[in-house]
């Protein structure tokens, strides 16, 4: 992108903190290919780093590498076991590739670092739902209602519940 040769040609060599800025270009102007390679870059010139984990991780989902994101996922809980976030996405990403009962691990996980994570009350109670486990899915869609009642999803989870007019 655009952003990314300026960067690089403006400073060499580039710092970390440059690449980190044009990668963020990159991602907004929709150059995810070039993101991608630039947060690489960044890995490889700072070693294991969490949060540019995740960054990666989130650009390869959505370029539809689910495989990918979720090694990187993975390994941004492995250089920080408390990064709540990536243990969220990763159950989503684990999810979308059809492994509910790792989906659940993931979403536990970053509930017991943070218990009112509306979002993964949500997705646990859709995995549990999935998983045929609806009496262990109530639960955590009354939680996702009681923190975040005006979030988009709460139609689906009242449905869920009975109480949104459908079953």
């Amino acid at each position: 992108c655009a952003a990314r040769e300026a960067m690089i040609a403006a400073v060499q060599p580039p710092s970390v903190e440059h690449l980190r800025q044009a990668a963020a270009e990159c991602e907004d102007e929709g150059d995810l290919d070039q993101a991608a390679e630039l947060y690489r870059a960044i890995l490889a010139a700072e070693g294991p780093h969490a949060e540019t984990c995740f960054q990666l991780a989130d650009v390869l989902y959505r370029q539809g590498d689910l495989t990918a994101a979720r090694e990187r996922y993975y390994a941004a809980i492995e250089i920080d076991e408390e990064f709540i976030e990536a243990r969220a996405n990763l159950g989503c990403v684990l999810l979308e590739l059809d492994q509910p009962q790792l989906a659940e691990a993931a979403f536990r996980g970053a509930l017991a670092g943070y218990p009112d994570y509306a979002d993964a009350h949500y997705h646990l109670a859709r995995t549990l739902t999935r998983l045929e486990r609806p009496e262990e899915a109530s639960g955590h869609w009354r939680e996702f209602l009681r923190l975040s009642p005006r979030s988009p999803w709460a139609e689906e989870a009242e449905q869920a519940l009975g109480e949104g007019g459908g079953s």
